[in-house]
């Protein structure tokens, strides 16, 4: 009797060990860069991991793998189980360019979202020393223009690219996009006076705000007036513009959702909880990220999914 006491004894201590075990997360959370070490993904998720790694009691370890504009990154992803423990970040509207124009093989079925982190507002900038102190200076200048002015974008199949074809477009300017490999590429050129303009995200310029600024947003309402106070475009020409921002997303394999519904609510659950933490709140502080903190629900995340797709399916002739 006293045997088989202590074989059942043993059991549950094995089965409750197992459980603990297994409990999620008991290993660290990868998550992936799809870029260079310093830009604005590297520096924006390192600020939510501050806290989120405290609430999960596992590190959050960041694997750099830039190239082929996120392919290489979200490639690596996907080799990797759908349990829960391998993250990326990108900009939503950034993986939906990649998806639109064929650079991207990893479409909205195979890729979820645990939240949204910040929103970076797409913004048209110039130079502090340029002639256009307006967004109406430019439009005219553009309206005047024998020879074509210049704008600088990210990278022809960007979002950046997008925006840019839109507004020559809807103001009827001679204008020309420049297409560089990359956001500091682009606004580098402007602040070196290469280009007559850029367009690029707020946040990620304001690091440039000696050499640059803003003038006007590709937004519905007012961006953040404490760098730069500029209207949208749609309220500057009295034309509407669509919104084109940067959602900077934690996304993660779609069947994770199905296989591993505990792992994934948990990440889900978790990330919301860091975003409010009061590490992530100084550290994003410190950055002057504070101001674009935007907290988007996975749902919220597939809804501006939609809505940048009907973005796509009425402008996508400009990228031709």
């Amino acid at each position: 009797m006293k045997k088989i006491t202590a074989v059942f004894i043993m059991a549950i201590v094995l089965i409750s060990f197992s459980a603990f075990a297994a409990e999620f997360p008991s290993k660290p959370v990868t998550h992936i860069i799809p870029a260079k070490a310093g830009g604005g993904f590297d520096r924006s998720s390192r600020v939510l991991s501050l806290g989120w790694q405290e609430i999960l009691r596992q590190p959050v370890k960041f694997d750099y793998s830039p190239g082929a504009s996120g392919a290489i990154g979200f490639g690596k992803m996907m080799s990797k189980p759908a349990d829960g423990y391998t993250t990326i970040m990108t900009t939503i509207a950034m993986h939906a360019m990649g998806v639109n124009t064929g650079a991207q093989k990893f479409g909205w079925d195979e890729i979820g979202f645990v939240g949204n982190l910040i929103t970076d507002p797409n913004v048209l900038l110039v130079h502090n020393d340029s002639p256009y102190k307006t967004i109406q200076d430019f439009i005219e200048a553009g309206k005047k223009a024998e020879k074509p002015l210049t704008i600088s974008t990210s990278h022809p199949k960007a979002v950046s690219s997008l925006a840019a074809k839109i507004f020559i477009e809807l103001t009827g300017i001679n204008a020309k996009v420049v297409a560089f490999s990359g956001g500091s590429a682009a606004r580098n050129a402007l602040a070196g006076k290469q280009v007559d303009a850029c367009v690029g995200p707020y946040f990620s310029s304001s690091s440039q705000k000696d050499f640059i600024h803003a003038v006007a947003s590709f937004t519905k309402k007012k961006v953040w007036d404490g760098l730069w106070d500029v209207p949208t475009l749609t309220e500057a020409t009295g034309k509407e513009f669509p919104v084109l921002v940067e959602p900077f997303a934690f996304m993660i394999r779609r069947d994770t959702i199905k296989k591993n519904p505990e792992n994934y609510e948990k990440m889900v659950a978790t990330f919301k909880e860091a975003i409010t933490s009061e590490k992530v709140k100084v550290a994003a502080e410190k950055q002057g990220m504070a101001p674009f903190i935007d907290y988007w629900s996975p749902q919220e995340c597939d809804q501006y999914v939609q809505d940048f797709q009907a973005v796509w399916a009425k402008y996508k002739h400009l990228m031709d």
